[in-house]
């Protein structure tokens, strides 16, 4: 029987969702942003930044999940979660102070990292899980879509962020950013019930976390979710092939499509609609056991744009490349997504939200930008970024290949 969506939960879902995408975008794009302009020009604290926030969002999600598993709770793990996720987005700016670039840069890496433990704990783990908890089969596609979409509607609120920062500064807009995810992420969070259905996990009665993260990734685990294992995978190789250009995408439109970063920020906003109507058609695609479909469409939708958009300066051809590129990457992320959900042991989604963010976070978050600020050093900003974001997302029909159609896909 369907779980019905209750309005209050959809209300939830949208409002959290574009909080923490607010946050998480600001994270990692605008944080990289300030690190060039006002920390150094030298590309490797952003690489660094990126791949130790990816690691600590993962270990943070299996521990948290798991544990939110176990005590049967989600709610205080997400209210307070953003509380202190909020305070840590505006002590990015703690690094100003440092007597020297490299301790700086270090500080900058640092509170990413702490500001990542907090935003994981609320957001991946236990707010993605809680999605599921409310959610099953028959609409989790839909309640997919929603929660993807709040990149775009957080995107749009950003909007204006590159108009702040020229003419306020970075440490009006941290400060400002950092207090709405604080307050409103309290108060919100204080609307949520626990689904009626979480319960205590007892299943792993005797393991310690460290070994039920093991356990995730152990041939019993990986043999008894096959399929689960490879829409990570697909989904995986196309979020590496994404973060070899996005992790650098506003200092290449500044530096080289010559575009101020008020202007930059408004790039995308061309693409919004395609973007929104390709979520809802991955989450009806997964919702109606078409799911592969929309798995096997996306990595040529990515790869078109992303060459697309490397192959010219011209701002119209851009922002068409950039349809592609992001319609491309968000029907994955949908698609994949919903069918994850569908997939995932239900007496283990909050550690199964860990095993995701392996694949989805920090894996394409520490190989990505590693290989993006590699081909800075060696070509300078240039449309190899782009070029070989396209090669790599190509690679996700390997594990496709693999993947055979069950019927919860």
């Amino acid at each position: 029987m369907e779980k019905k969506l209750e309005r209050k939960n959809i209300w939830i879902v949208v409002i959290l969702g574009i909080l923490g995408q607010i946050a998480w975008g600001l994270e990692n794009s605008w944080f990289n942003t300030y690190t060039y302009d006002a920390i150094t020009t030298e590309t490797w604290p952003i690489a660094l930044m990126n791949g130790a926030s990816a690691v600590v969002a993962t270990l943070t999600t299996f521990l948290v999940g798991t544990l939110s598993d176990r005590v049967g709770k989600r709610k205080p793990f997400i209210r307070y979660g953003y509380l202190i996720w909020g305070f840590f987005t505006a002590a990015i700016l703690l690094g100003e102070v440092m007597p020297n670039v490299t301790a700086a840069a270090l500080t900058v890496v640092v509170i990413d990292c702490v500001m990542t433990f907090f935003g994981s704990t609320a957001y991946d783990a236990c707010y993605n899980a809680w999605t599921t908890d409310i959610s099953n089969e028959g609409n989790r596609g839909r309640i997919t879509a929603i929660v993807q979409i709040a990149p775009l509607a957080s995107g749009v609120i950003l909007a204006g962020a590159g108009a702040i920062v020229d003419n306020f500064g970075y440490h009006v807009f941290f400060i400002a950013i950092g207090l709405l995810v604080s307050v409103v992420g309290l108060l919100v969070g204080g609307w949520i019930k626990d689904a009626p259905d979480l319960k205590p996990d007892r299943s792993a009665s005797g393991r310690t976390l460290l070994s039920e993260i093991i356990h995730a990734f152990s041939g019993e685990s990986i043999r008894a979710n096959r399929e689960l294992f490879l829409i990570l995978a697909t989904f995986c190789v196309v979020a590496t092939g994404f973060q070899v250009s996005y992790a650098y995408e506003m200092i290449y439109a500044n530096n080289y499509l010559g575009v101020s970063k008020s202007f930059a920020t408004l790039l995308t906003a061309g693409a919004l609609p395609f973007i929104v109507t390709a979520s809802f058609v991955g989450g009806k695609l997964a919702d109606t056991g078409k799911g592969r479909t929309g798995l096997l469409v996306s990595p040529a939708l990515f790869f078109i744009g992303a060459v697309l958009h490397g192959c010219s300066k011209n701002i119209v051809v851009v922002i068409i490349a950039r349809i592609f590129l992001y319609v491309g990457y968000f029907l994955m992320t949908v698609t994949a997504t919903a069918m994850f959900k569908n997939l995932t042991p239900e007496e283990a989604r909050g550690k199964f939200e860990g095993v995701r963010m392996v694949f989805v976070v920090m894996l394409p978050m520490v190989i990505g930008p590693q290989i993006g600020s590699a081909l800075i050093k060696a070509f300078g900003i240039a449309p190899v970024l782009y070029f070989v974001t396209g090669l790599v997302g190509l690679f996700a029909y390997l594990p496709l290949a693999a993947l055979k159609k069950t019927k919860k896909q």
